[in-house]
């Protein structure tokens, strides 16, 4: 009922402005909903519930069933599986489905081409699934925490994606030789997961 979405909206802090009027945004509201129907706090206002499509659920499937075979074996051998997906396939969202089922808290995604960034970032922030997953990437406007710094903040106790190019991860200090200082962490971290997005666009490079 109206006044259950209602009671959400005060419980987040949100002005009523006059009885049933509140002064927020579409969103507010559909996040509430979303609480509602998920029996869940919502905290991060998220507003996706949709579930996985047979075929995403296939792809995921078959992955964890290949992961454990592999580790099943108990060679040193690193799996590695390929999703030769059509355009919206939805990869991005079976991805990090795959993650949450296999336990993997710590996810790497390197990609050829920047631009996607905003697609891996919307739906890890938006959808319910992954509340209090965390996202960092390079910084976008001035102002914000270099990706080191991000990490370096961000709770260690809760799932971490990391978004970067290869241009810039695998690019080398042209004084040193080596790999650039700002980046040390990520080739230091032990990764659950690496992504390689948008792979035809420098596979041959």
């Amino acid at each position: 009922m109206d006044h259950d979405v209602h009671a959400i909206l005060r419980k987040k802090g949100i002005m009523a402005v006059g009885g049933e009027w509140f002064k927020c945004t579409v969103n507010d509201v559909q996040a509430a909903i979303v609480a509602l129907k998920t029996g869940t706090s919502n905290i991060e206002n998220r507003t996706q519930t949709f579930k996985m499509r047979p075929e995403q659920e296939q792809a995921v499937e078959k992955t964890i069933a290949y992961y454990k075979k592999i580790e099943a074996e108990g060679t040193k051998h690193i799996p590695k599986f390929l999703w030769n997906a059509k355009m919206r396939f939805g990869k991005t969202f079976a991805t990090y489905q795959l993650a949450k089922k296999m336990g993997f808290t710590r996810v790497l995604i390197l990609t050829f081409k920047p631009a996607v960034e905003s697609a891996w970032r919307n739906d890890l922030e938006q959808h319910v699934d992954f509340e209090g997953w965390q996202f960092i990437s390079r910084q976008s406007n001035l102002g914000e925490q270099n990706i080191d710094v991000q990490y370096e903040n961000a709770h260690k106790d809760r799932p971490i994606v990391c978004f970067g190019s290869f241009q810039d991860f695998l690019g080398f200090d042209k004084n040193t030789g080596g790999i650039k200082s700002k980046n040390a962490w990520v080739h230091m971290t032990n990764w659950d997961l690496v992504v390689f997005d948008e792979y035809h666009f420098g596979a041959w490079k």
